[in-house]
């Protein structure tokens, strides 16, 4: 089929009208190539959005198995609030249960907070030890992850700190960040990584692991949420800056790091 650019096809268009004037002989081909190029170049945008469609709904499905698997390993007393959009991907909460089993962290720090919270909270509970501490800059999202926690029963192995977003100088650049009062005392276990949002600046969540590494335990990890092009930056400057760190990206569907010393 004859594929031309939709202006091209109006081009046409304008010919056929003028060789109806000129030369009416050649006036219905050329509307019909006109006519041709313009549907062609509709169905090929089509075509291109049922593709688009059709590959996230393959990735959705896809993200059946974990979450079935997730319910299984933490028995969860209420189902899980849906992962979808900016929360986590169910692998990712597939292997952040699984990591929480094998590490036996004491103290989780999550910048940011929601169902991930919850479920670290579960890992914890079936430990039977450990406490998470999610910082949230956000007051009223603060409030709905407390009162999830509220609703599975895991106030004892989660807490929601206010932590509004404050200036912080990391290597001689200022970055907004999460109060670092609000950071619990003692040594951290494993970081997991999910703020600030994008929305609130550019290149926020650099300063996420030169701040917390000081305070990270020797066998810590640092586990980085969702990866663009944003935190594919973020993570060559933290391979450059903080060579004592190995990265490991994960094949889960947003791509997730897991980050821990040498």
């Amino acid at each position: 089929m004859l594929r031309l650019p939709v202006r091209d096809g109006l081009t046409m268009l304008g010919l056929a009208g003028a060789a109806f004037l000129v030369l009416p002989e050649l006036a219905i081909p050329v509307t019909f190539a006109a006519a041709v190029a313009i549907v062609g170049y509709e169905l090929g945008k089509v075509r291109g959005s049922l593709v688009r469609r059709l590959d996230q709904l393959e990735a959705d499905i896809a993200q059946t198995q974990p979450l079935l698997q997730l319910q299984t390993m933490l028995a969860t007393r209420r189902p899980l609030p849906a992962m979808t959009g900016y929360a986590i991907a169910p692998d990712f909460g597939v292997m952040l249960a699984q990591l929480v089993a094998d590490e036996k962290p004491e103290l989780v720090v999550e910048t940011g907070s929601g169902v991930s919270t919850v479920i670290v909270a579960y890992a914890l509970e079936k430990l039977g030890r450990g406490k998470v501490i999610a910082l949230e800059h956000d007051p009223d999202y603060a409030r709905r992850t407390r009162e999830l926690l509220a609703l599975h029963g895991l106030e004892r192995f989660a807490q929601v700190v206010d932590a509004p977003l404050m200036p912080v100088e990391v290597g001689g650049a200022t970055y907004h960040w999460y109060a670092l009062d609000a950071l619990p005392a003692g040594q951290i276990d494993m970081v997991i990584d999910d703020g600030p949002p994008r929305y609130a600046g550019d290149m926020l969540r650099y300063a996420s692991l030169p701040l917390l590494s000081r305070r990270l335990s020797q066998r810590g990890l640092f586990v980085l949420d969702v990866v663009g092009d944003e935190e594919r930056t973020i993570l060559e400057r933290w391979k450059r800056e903080l060579p004592e760190y190995r990265q490991e990206r994960l094949p889960t569907k947003k791509g997730n790091v897991v980050i821990q010393r040498m």
